[in-house]
């Protein structure tokens, strides 16, 4: 009897140290396994920050590139640019119907228009009026003496978009626009011109430059010529129609590079 319970309880204690070193044994597998998912994930979201924080830094390097290039700075959309100034000769009373003369109010207009603002100067001695325009707004005007530009150097300056007719006493030896500094005439006015453009003979060897006369339509009425350019420097003369000349329809003297472009002489 004492030898049965002795090999029972021997079987028994055997019995518990394989349970032990059983469940020993499989804890440690688990243990094993589960350090090995663990390892990798942390390496995969170390991984994943990594990338992340480069992304954001490689957003933040274009960030700039998406913004409006019409954006300054500050912010704010930067200043438009300032719109040339526009003389319309009606405003100087000239008659755009034809029944009264409006030499005076033209040249009133061209004065205010060359005494303008100006943005610097183009040639030396010339002065720059940043686009300036004498608009004629599809009027038909009468002239008893030729439109002349002022003895001073000026340029960046159009006329354009209208009709001028020479009266029935504009002087046979004149043309209907004249951009010339030495003209002269017996007014005062004309007579300080004179003297400006003798003072400007020692400044400037040009006189105008950027002048552009554009979309004219210019009758002569059989009494002189139509547009005297002298020694002026990139003048432009497009799209006029210049008719019933008895001298020239278009005068080039001295200067360089003028550009005539779909005009008709006739």
């Amino acid at each position: 009897m004492e030898a049965t319970m002795a090999r029972r309880a021997l079987l028994l204690s055997m019995s518990m140290t394989l349970a032990s070193f059983f469940l020993i044994h499989v804890y440690g597998e688990h243990s094993a396994v589960g350090q090995i998912p663990g390892s990798r994930y942390h390496d995969q979201m170390r991984k994943m920050q990594a990338f992340r924080v480069s992304s954001a830094r490689h957003d933040s390097v274009s960030l700039p590139l998406s913004l409006s290039p019409s954006l300054s700075s500050t912010g704010q959309p930067p200043e438009a640019a300032p719109s040339p100034h526009v003389y319309h000769v009606t405003s100087y009373g000239a008659d755009p119907t034809g029944r009264e003369d409006s030499t005076e109010a033209l040249l009133r207009a061209i004065s205010d228009a060359a005494r303008g603002p100006s943005t610097g100067s183009l040639l030396e001695g010339i002065q720059n009026l940043g686009g300036a325009q004498i608009n004629l707004e599809g009027g038909n005007y009468v002239i008893s003496q030729p439109l002349r530009l002022p003895a001073t150097g000026v340029g960046n300056l159009m006329i354009h978009g209208g009709s001028l007719r020479a009266s029935d006493d504009f002087p046979t030896d004149e043309n209907l626009i004249d951009l010339s500094a030495s003209s002269t005439s017996n007014n005062e006015e004309n007579k300080e011109s004179s003297k400006d453009a003798e003072l400007l003979s020692s400044s400037s060897p040009y006189n105008y430059e950027y002048i552009t006369i554009r979309d004219l339509m210019l009758d002569s009425n059989y009494r002189g010529g139509g547009i005297e350019v002298i020694n002026s420097l990139r003048t432009s003369i497009d799209n006029c129609y210049i008719t019933h000349f008895t001298t020239n329809g278009i005068l080039v003297q001295g200067g360089h590079e003028t550009y005539i472009r779909s005009s008709f002489l006739g």
